[in-house]
Formats: C-alpha cells, sequence, structure tokens
C-alpha cells in the first residue's frame, strides 16, 4: 500500500481510504474485499471492513496513508484507492477534499483515479465550490501558508471510470464525458464482454471535445473469473487504433494464449503498453 504494486498501468499505489461496497458485475470477485478480509485479524489494517462473507460496509479516510505522496520526490504514475473508490457514496465531501488537497499539494505526480460511480464524481468536480474547500483542506495539511489550487480541474488527476461491459459503458461513460477533468480513461476490467466505444462519440480525434482519452484493458483474475475471449480484447485494440487513442492491455485474468505464463500480457504476440503523453 505504497509504492509496491502489481498493477502494470500505473507505477505506484495510493490507499488513503480502506473499506468499500459492491457496485456492479465487475465487483462480483473483487480483489480488494478478499485483500481487505485476508488483514481483518485484530490489529490489522483490515478489522472491521470486511470478513469471509464480505464487505461491512464501513468505509473511512486513513491519516497514517493521507499524506503519503508528499513524501514521493521521483513523478510517478499513482493509481489512487486500488482498494476503494475515492467517489464511494457513504464518504462525506470533506474527506473527498483531503485527498484531492493532497493530489494539489504533491503536482509532480500524476493521479489516475478510478471510479465506478461517475455520478457522485460529476456533482463534486463541477461544484464552483469545490476548489475553495480543497485549497482549505491544504492549509490544514501544510499550515502556515496560505494555498491555492493552481487550476481547475487539477492537470495532474486522470479521472476514469470502469466500463466492464456495455451496460456499464453506456452508463459511467457519458457522465464521464460530462465531469470536469484534466483527462479521461476507462478500465475495462475486468473486461466481460465486448464493447462497443462508439468511435465518434467516446472515442475521437483531440481537440474534437470531451473524449476518451484512453484506454485500459484486461481481464478478470481470481479462479473463478469470467474467461477474458481475445476477440474482445482486439475489438478495444482496433477501435483505439482507429481513433488514436492510447491502448494499454493489462493481463488475461484466467485466459492466457497459448497456455504460456510469459505471454499473459501479449495480445496477438505484441504488447500494448500506450500512456498518454
Amino acid at each position: 500500500m505504497g509504492t509496491e504494486i502489481a498493477i502494470a498501468w500505473a507505477q505506484a499505489t495510493w490507499d488513503p481510504l480502506v473499506g468499500c461496497t459492491r457496485k456492479s458485475a465487475a465487483c462480483k470477485h473483487c480483489y480488494a474485499e478478499a485483500l481487505t478480509a485476508e488483514n481483518a485479524q485484530p490489529g490489522g489494517w483490515g478489522q472491521g471492513f470486511a470478513d469471509p462473507s464480505g464487505w461491512s460496509g464501513k468505509i473511512e479516510l486513513r491519516p497514517d496513508r493521507l499524506t503519503l505522496p508528499l513524501g514521493w520526490e521521483a513523478p510517478q504514475r499513482v493509481f489512487v484507492n486500488s482498494l476503494s473508490d475515492v467517489f464511494h457514496e457513504a464518504l462525506d465531501t470533506a474527506a473527498i477534499d483531503k485527498i484531492f488537497a493532497v493530489m494539489a499539494l504533491a503536482p509532480q505526480h500524476i493521479y489516475l483515479v478510478l471510479t465506478k460511480r461517475p455520478k457522485t464524481a460529476q456533482p463534486y468536480m463541477a461544484d464552483t465550490a469545490t476548489p475553495g474547500r480543497i485549497a482549505k483542506a491544504m492549509d490544514e495539511l501544510v499550515p502556515g501558508a496560505a494555498h491555492e489550487v493552481p487550476a481547475w480541474p487539477l492537470p495532474n488527476v486522470w479521472l476514469g471510470v470502469t466500463a466492464e461491459n456495455q451496460k456499464e459503458a453506456d452508463r459511467r461513460i457519458p457522465l464521464l464525458l460530462e465531469t470536469p477533468a484534466a483527462l479521461r480513461f476507462i478500465a475495462a476490467e475486468p473486461l466481460l464482454e465486448k464493447l462497443d466505444l462508439k468511435i465518434g462519440t467516446w472515442l475521437k480525434p483531440p481537440g474534437s471535445g470531451a473524449r476518451l482519452d484512453w484506454v485500459v484493458a484486461g481481464g478478470e483474475t481470481g479462479a473463478k473469473g469470467t474467461v477474458c475471449h481475445p476477440d474482445w480484447a482486439r475489438a478495444l485494440r482496433d477501435q483505439c487504433a482507429e481513433a488514436a487513442t492510447p491502448f494499454f492491455w493489462n493481463q488475461w485474468g484466467r485466459h492466457i494464449p497459448e497456455g504460456a505464463a510469459a505471454a499473459q500480457r501479449l495480445l496477438d504476440g505484441i504488447p500494448h503498453e500506450a500512456v498518454p503523453a
């Protein structure tokens, strides 16, 4: 929960929150739920937040983790809350403000904020009072100086939604495109079926309005995960190529072509690891 990760499309993880609840089909075999339950023994960081039966529904900001990025000098691409959701409905606005305050105070990093809850993210990001609240949170975290949010939306925060199937893509992506963000992306991971990313509407050239700037995809992990069909991955690859959108293939999950572990991250024998500039 510092900079030791196994997520290829990020260089670090930062988990200032603990706890979550299931939201959609992507949550059926949630690794975060399982990992939290594994660490729920007395005194463990997951105690009270999950158990073998699942999430408890309790979600909290962890002060001991909140300011970690302030001590990371080398610029990194940071996945925010790999074990929770910044925009969970149970979080109060003040907690979200503190997370954004840290991201504003450490502008050397790029922060990847991925949510399954764009209905919460959109009003937060669009609220004209949000930058002022974040500035006050910055003052509280680093007292002794008056802080201002340099720009809004924060230029070093990339906002994404999970799009595991067409139903969620159709619900979440339009909301994402209505939400102020420096860069917008989707994580089609776990990829549970073939997706149409609507070239010309969601995928389109730079400078043509709100668009998906990046597509990350991968199969479902875990023994009970859905097998990812290669044609689902190829469809995303080809749509992104047609729209000149960076495409990152993360891993196959249960389905490994040719049965070779070395091919875990290859699509038709080729790695796809494009990241926006």
